[in-house]
């Protein structure tokens, strides 16, 4: 703008201040010579008067010298009849000399002529006979040299017209030609103007072009940006299961956010760039309203540049509502993969409900194989009781028949025993809805392989996405130096989700490890109490 001689500042230019001085200057000559003009009509206006009043003097006298040479009431009347027909033309004379003022040379022969007249006149009055003749002859000279005075007042006035008529053309003849001037001026102002507005319209131009370019740029750069995304995608297409998935997605909204981001930057610049151009847009307005105060009057090439810069601003306002549309758009785009992202997290949520409510399971599971041992420490008891009532009935039966032979003993007892043995068995499973003791601990080892299998597929299950994370942390990583700061931030944050994962497997690896070792502490003491049961009815049996 510094070629425009404008500044940012809100004050005159340097130019301005110029030219500003340079008018002041053209002022200033201007008044100089009006008021030179004026004290030399001033002059000529003094000179004129000192003559006409040396004329109207003259005038006076020699009337008074014919009223005290003739005494008689007709010459007074004749004489006061002639100076009011002299004053009356003096004064025609002086308001003419008035009317017609700027000279100074013209008004010497008046004055020249006035003294002779007032010394032939002197000359005269101590020579005039006393005969009428000479007084006839007398007032015919003063006639005279009043004439020859009337006549040279008449040329002197004659000669300020002329003057004045000269003066008049030649001051006429220098106003066309600064009129001229100012003409010229305003071509070369018209010129000068319409060559600013072509730079300006030229800068609009390369702007314009350079907002296409960076345009284009971005989008190429979206397009790269793209399609290494999709390359990240088939890459991790292989390994993904739903926990990748949403993780891949969320990168994709992440990804999408910071293409709106850099939409939104775009529109930023734009609005700079918008910003200035308002801002020379408001200094040619300024400017051309200067130019409209100093010509006051209409220009049909302001009406133009007013126009052109009414369409550049309607073209920039639809620029700016087309920005501001794209970033909406960006912005409702944003929101749309917001709304994906929570639908994905909310999956993940589901993911890890479902997970909780496997714990869950593997908890009930616990709390049944507990239950399932109470049962068994509760029928051990019971068999505990039995044992002691069969040793009871025994050591009575064994008291009654002391008196019996051994082969009675050996043979009857015991098959009464055996019998006793069995309806006591009898008895007890059918209070107890549970199986008998061979089949419950047959069954046992079956029935507690359920949640041990199940423990360990879900060890493997994270032993295995362990590993895919693993895997995919090395991706990450062997992609980091070609990836920007916005990348690095995700990877940053995939590391955070990788340590946050690694805690939670070490967490669940922890869990099953502890489940898995009580879950075999219990059937180890199952199967010790089992064993204990087992051997404790074996010794009543050989009791029995």
């Amino acid at each position: 703008m510094e070629k425009f001689g404008m500044s940012f500042g809100g004050g005159p230019s340097r130019k301005e201040l110029l030219e500003v001085t340079e008018s002041q200057k053209k002022q200033l000559v201007q008044y100089q010579t009006r008021f030179k003009d004026v004290v030399r009509a001033y002059k000529s206006l003094l000179k004129e008067k000192e003559a006409l009043e040396a004329s109207l003097k003259v005038l006076t006298v020699t009337q008074d010298v014919d009223l005290n040479a003739t005494g008689g009431p007709d010459l007074l009347e004749d004489g006061c009849s002639q100076h009011s027909e002299d004053s009356v033309e003096t004064a025609a004379s002086v308001d003419a000399a008035s009317d017609t003022a700027h000279e100074e040379e013209l008004s010497e022969p008046g004055q020249k002529s006035s003294s002779s007249e007032v010394d032939a006149e002197e000359a005269e009055q101590p020579q005039a006979p006393p005969t009428s003749n000479v007084e006839a002859d007398r007032r015919v000279a003063q006639l005279k040299s009043q004439l020859s005075t009337l006549t040279a007042s008449l040329a002197t006035v004659t000669q300020e017209k002329s003057r004045m008529e000269a003066s008049f053309q030649a001051d006429k003849r220098q106003l066309k030609q600064e009129v001229e001037e100012l003409q010229e001026q305003l071509v070369v102002m018209a010129k000068q103007q319409e060559s600013e507005l072509q730079s300006l319209q030229q800068q609009l131009a390369e702007g314009r072009a350079r907002i296409i370019t960076q345009q284009h740029e971005r989008e190429q750069e979206q397009g790269d940006h793209a399609q290494q995304l999709r390359e990240l995608q088939r890459l991790l297409q292989q390994e993904r299961d739903l926990r990748q998935d949403a993780e891949l997605r969320l990168q994709d909204a992440k990804a999408e956010l910071l293409a709106s981001l850099q939409a939104a930057d775009r529109g930023a610049e734009s609005e700079v760039q918008l910003s200035q151009v308002r801002e020379e847009r408001n200094q040619l307005r300024r400017r051309l309203k200067a130019v409209e105060e100093e010509q006051k009057k209409p220009d049909p090439l302001v009406e133009e540049l007013q126009q052109e810069l009414q369409e550049l601003k309607n073209s920039f306002q639809q620029q700016i509502h087309m920005e501001t549309k794209k970033g909406s758009e960006a912005e409702e785009r944003a929101r749309e993969r917001a709304q994906a992202t929570e639908l994905r997290v909310a999956s993940l949520e589901q993911r890890i409900s479902e997970l909780s409510e496997l714990l869950g399971s593997c908890e009930k599971a616990r709390q049944r194989d507990q239950q399932v041992a109470q049962r068994l420490r509760d029928r051990i008891l019971q068999l505990d009781t039995e044992n002691k009532t069969l040793a009871i009935a025994a050591s009575s039966r064994s008291g009654c028949d002391l008196s019996l032979d051994e082969s009675q003993l050996d043979v009857s007892v015991l098959k009464e025993k055996m019998q006793m043995v069995k309806r006591l068995l009898v008895l007890a499973t059918q209070k107890n809805p549970d199986q008998n003791i061979q089949d419950l601990a047959d069954s046992e080892p079956g029935s507690e392989k359920g949640p041990a299998l199940v423990y360990q597929q879900e060890l493997q299950q994270l032993r295995e996405e362990f590993e895919r994370y693993k895997l995919r942390a090395q991706v990450v990583l062997k992609n980091k130096n070609a990836k920007d700061g916005c990348q690095a931030k995700e990877l940053e944050e995939v590391r955070d989700q990788l340590a946050e994962l690694r805690e939670k497997y070490i967490n669940l690896r922890i869990q099953s490890d502890e489940a898995e070792a009580q879950h075999r502490q219990q059937m180890e003491e199952r199967q010790q109490q089992m064993v204990a049961q087992q051997h404790a009815h074996r010794q009543e049996l050989e009791r029995v």
